[in-house]
């Protein structure tokens, strides 16, 4: 059985189908405008509603993702990324990890091994190191 949830958030069309399995899990897929976004964590769900609050909620991280520039999605985490001036004129990036759209982040991170010339050199280390930290988190099973 087959269970379709639409709507339209900051003009965009969001697609949520949750398919409930024999053993009672319901697996969700989520589509954006058409695009599909197979990176949505918890899958199967225990349940129809949990799946589908899942997903709308993941999508709607996702748009607000493309619309503000200030989210990155990597592997179905969220990344955002901050910097900060040191004294000596250098920069200093930071990240924190979210779940779909939850705002309460999972873990923040001061990466105080590099110091970036500017704003931009800083955040982008930032992110290079939170994608290797997921992606490291996911290899080793805790994610």
């Amino acid at each position: 059985m087959t269970q379709h949830y639409g709507a339209t958030y900051r003009g965009k069309h969001i697609s949520v189908n949750c398919t409930q399995q024999r053993d009672g899990d319901v697996i969700c897929t989520v589509s954006i405008d058409g695009d599909d976004y197979p990176s949505l964590r918890g899958n199967p769900f225990g349940s129809l509603a949990s799946a589908q609050v899942a997903g709308a909620g993941f999508a709607r991280a996702m748009i607000d993702t493309q619309l503000d520039n200030d989210l990155t999605e990597h592997r179905g985490y969220f990344i955002r990324v901050t910097s900060s001036e040191q004294r000596d004129g250098s920069w200093m990036g930071h990240y924190q990890l979210h779940r779909n759209d939850n705002p309460v982040a999972f873990r923040r991170v001061t990466c105080d091994d590099f110091r970036g010339n500017s704003q931009v050199e800083a955040e982008a280390y930032a992110i290079a190191m939170a994608c290797q930290a997921v992606d490291a988190d996911i290899a080793a099973g805790k994610l």
